[in-house]
């Protein structure tokens, strides 16, 4: 979709004007920043991390379906997933070999990228109501807690993609304005390498394909700003098309490289349309959207991060987001004579129906119905909500004085920001006390100490959850051999009970297991226990890893031989 109005910001809005963006940047990184390396690293966040770990010490790189490309000697893997790419591996080359492998340098890579997206909000909010509008749009973003707490795990959400999204949307604005189709290849290119990233980018170029004709047709009353030269008809001249779909192809080169060595992705994709990997029926359309509804006002307050150790809700936001809706919907009813409250109106409802579009393909995964799927939302809503609240505004300030009308916002601004920051603070204290739960747990690090000290550097883990975090923590020196197999049933399949007889012959052999409450894939612990039996031995619980709370989390075993 073009975006809603004006997307090529005045000379007003560069700086200095652009310091007022400073406050809300500030905000953030201190919420972002503080204990950065708490809560442990997830097992999907860190995954990205490990080919990175791998190539920089030398240690041998361990590709998904083994599909690399060769470069200088070296073996570059093309894909972390199925669905997921290697772009955050390549950029965390760069990051550890300057700031050293550890958790939160990893995490500077997706703060990075948040900031650059909190940035393009506020630049897309000026564009479209003002620098006004602009400033409450990057300050709502900045502060609310779903985003806050996903940038700190920020590769966890792929947010390399948001960023993308919201970067064609300004290619778009330039490429109305200008007329020059180079943007037009930038914002080609941009989408083919979000898919690469995460194939979840679909969900933003398919809102925007859907959208971009209403754009279009309404560019007058939106102040849509079009070059003279410029008409959409031009972008299907043949050597503009072959550009176009050349810039696509080379984003996604490495995606489409990797499923013609394997064709993994499209097997992937195909294997789940009826059910996901995780039993999500896709077939029951509906009902997945009634939960995606449930799921947006959680993600709106906040509310769904358990795994810091509590739970903390920004009240404000719901009521705040259908109101800004309301506002929106009048104001384009009553407003035909009133161009300025008209154009921020459509440009609201327009946002509004872009992250409707989001939300309408979210209940079809193939894998769960997950909130970080939801991370996507974040600088849309928050755009939706700045220019509809503005419009109360401009009626007042035709009223009364700017300075007042601004003061007014301000309150406003800072009644939002106080409801978002006590839930901001809520979680960081909790996340203090408990470290983390679950897969998310500091135990990841407790574990990787003891492990290093001790000498074992190739345990076997009996569950997901283990390995990526602890080559990433341990920088390489503790590479679990991970042998529970992925088969998601409670009763693991023979290869797996085939792994461990095969592993009872090593009598130094290690075991790692998670506690029956942390335990991701069912039944390991059981059929390790039923094979030691059956040769004769006994397992011993060498070492308990506990969360901060007392809890524990991980067991660490070895067989010894029976009395």
């Amino acid at each position: 979709m073009s975006p809603p109005a004006a997307l090529v910001p005045s000379r007003r809005l560069r700086f200095p004007a652009g310091l007022a963006f400073l406050l809300p940047l500030g905000v953030f990184l201190a919420l972002t920043l503080y204990q950065l390396s708490l809560p442990g690293p997830n097992y999907d966040e860190a995954v990205e991390a490990q080919p990175a770990v791998q190539l920089l010490r030398g240690l041998p790189v361990e590709a998904h379906r083994d599909a690399t490309i060769h470069v200088a000697g070296a073996r570059l893997p093309l894909m972390i997933v199925d669905y997921v790419g290697a772009l955050n591996t390549y950029v965390l080359l760069a990051y550890f070999k300057i700031g050293g492998i550890s958790v939160p340098v990893m995490r500077l890579w997706p703060l990075t990228v948040a900031v650059l997206i909190l940035w393009l909000t506020y630049r897309l909010g000026s564009a479209v109501g003002g620098r006004r509008a602009g400033l409450l749009a990057a300050w709502l973003l900045a502060v609310q807690p779903s985003y806050v707490f996903f940038s700190r795990q920020g590769i966890y959400v792929t947010n390399t993609t948001i960023a993308l999204s919201l970067a064609i949307l300004l290619a778009l604005g330039k490429l109305s304005a200008t007329g020059r189709s180079r943007w037009w290849l930038l914002a080609a290119f941009m989408a083919g390498l979000g898919l690469w990233a995460k194939f979840i980018m679909l969900w933003p170029l398919v809102a925007t394909a859907i959208l971009a004709p209403a754009v279009w047709l309404l560019r007058k009353p939106l102040g849509l700003p079009v070059a003279d030269s410029f008409h959409p008809r031009q972008l299907l001249r043949p050597p503009v098309v072959v550009g176009a779909v050349a810039a696509f192809l080379l984003g996604m080169a490495p995606f489409l490289l990797f499923n013609l060595q394997t064709g993994a992705t499209f097997r992937h994709f195909l294997g789940t349309l009826n059910e996901s990997y995780y039993g999500v029926a896709n077939t029951n359309y509906l009902g997945n959207l009634g939960q995606r509804l449930g799921q947006t006002r959680n993600f709106l307050e906040g509310n769904h991060f358990w795994y810091l150790g509590g739970n903390a809700s920004d009240l404000l936001a719901f009521p705040v987001w259908l109101a800004g809706l309301g506002i929106a919907g009048v104001a384009l009813a009553a407003g035909r004579r009133q161009p300025d409250l008209r154009r921020l109106a459509l440009a609201a409802l327009l946002l509004y129906a872009y992250t409707a579009l989001l939300l309408l393909q979210s209940p079809l995964t193939p894998t769960a119905l997950w909130y970080t799927h939801l991370a996507i939302f974040s600088p849309y809503l928050a755009l939706a909500v700045a220019a509809a609240w503005d419009i109360p505004f401009r009626l007042l300030g035709r009223l009364t004085a700017l300075w007042l009308t601004n003061a007014a916002a301000v309150l406003f601004a800072l009644i939002l920001g106080a409801s978002s920051l006590t839930a901001d603070v809520g979680y960081h204290r909790a996340l203090a006390r408990s470290g983390g739960l679950a897969d998310h747990s500091d135990t990841s690090y407790r574990l990787a100490d003891y492990l290093r000290q001790n000498g074992i550097t190739r345990p076997y883990a009996l569950d997901w959850g283990f390995k990526a975090p602890l080559i990433l923590i341990s920088q390489g020196e503790v590479d679990p051999i991970e042998i529970f197999g992925y088969e998601r049933v409670d009763a693991p399949p023979e290869g797996v009970a085939e792994a461990i007889r095969q592993d009872l012959q090593d009598p130094e052999a290690v075991y790692l297991l998670h506690m029956p409450e942390r335990t991701n894939f069912p039944g390991r612990a059981e059929l390790l226990n039923s094979e030691v039996v059956k040769a004769g031995k006994e397992l011993e619980i060498i070492e308990v890893i506990r969360e901060r709370s007392g809890a524990q989390h991980t067991v660490v075993l070895r067989q010894v031989s029976s009395p």
